[in-house]
């Protein structure tokens, strides 16, 4: 019978990991809705977790724009560069800082200038691109 206090302590915790998530803002004069409580599960049924309850799964795959680090959208854009077929070739480094992503190196042509500065200005958090691409003549 360890089973029911372990699942009641895995469901507080989820509780407690979504409590801990940012909430997006709302209009301040909409009444939030009432939310029906949920019934209490039977002791035998204590792994169902139910619909109304928030998955830990779910609050760790998608990121609230105020929750986005510069680390991240730097491993975005680098991550999209690199498997880019049209950017083959080049030596671009990205660094973030405040949402301001700034790009460096050698390219082979302005098209994979306008290519690499796509991939950063379609990120979240992304304030600004600054293009310092040189294009390498040979």
């Amino acid at each position: 019978m360890k089973t029911v206090p372990r699942a009641v302590g895995f469901v507080a915790a989820a509780f407690l990991a979504a409590a801990c998530q940012p909430r997006p803002s709302t209009v301040a004069s909409a009444p939030a809705p009432a939310v029906p409580s949920a019934p209490r599960a039977a002791a035998n049924d204590a792994h169902v977790v139910s619909p109304a309850s928030p998955s830990p799964r779910a609050s760790t795959l998608s990121l609230a724009p105020e929750a986005i680090t510069d680390s991240v959208i730097t491993a975005r854009i680098k991550a999209g560069i690199l498997s880019d077929p049209g950017l083959a070739g080049t030596d671009i480094s990205v660094n973030t800082d405040r949402g301001v992503v700034t790009l460096t190196g050698m390219i082979k042509s302005r098209e994979q200038a306008a290519i690499a500065s796509a991939h950063a200005q379609r990120e979240d958090g992304v304030m600004r691109v600054d293009n310092d691409l040189a294009v390498n003549i040979q």
